[in-house]
């Protein structure tokens, strides 16, 4: 009876760890920022204002997996609603953006510096961050 009584623990232990081994975890594998549709070198915009921005990331899974995320700005702003985007295969990027654009020609944008985050809800929490400066002229 112990003997059995081990076995079955044993196994529901082994059924779990196999459960746990499909769960797929997401990471963010890089960051890219376009100004009015130029690559912002360095994460820095020179120019005339206001400015488009395009932040993007590529999001990586170990596997096929929904990815559930949202944005939020230095400025208080965010995303509404939660978004998603279905990664079909293991370390594949698959890219996912926010805009955003700011910088009338006002004295507060000469010099400004801000961020986006990307709060990746499922299916692990993770976030990453683009820092930027724009100076407007």
């Amino acid at each position: 009876m112990k003997i059995s009584s081990i076995t079955s623990v044993v196994g529901i232990l082994i059924c779990l760890g196999s459960f746990s081994l499909m769960a797929q975890t997401v990471r963010i594998g890089g960051e890219s920022l376009r100004a009015n549709d130029q690559l912002a070198q360095g994460f820095q915009y020179t120019g005339s204002c206001p400015v488009h921005f395009k932040f993007g990331w590529g999001l990586i899974s170990t596997g096929p997996t929904t990815v559930n995320y949202s944005f939020v700005r230095n400025d208080g702003g965010h995303s509404s609603n939660s978004q998603s985007v279905n990664i079909p295969q293991a370390n594949r990027s698959v890219p996912v953006y926010d805009s955003w654009s700011l910088g009338a020609n006002k004295p507060q944008f000469a010099n400004y510096t801000g961020w986006v985050k990307i709060l990746i809800d499922s299916p692990n929490k993770v976030e990453g961050k683009i820092g930027f400066t724009i100076h407007c002229q």
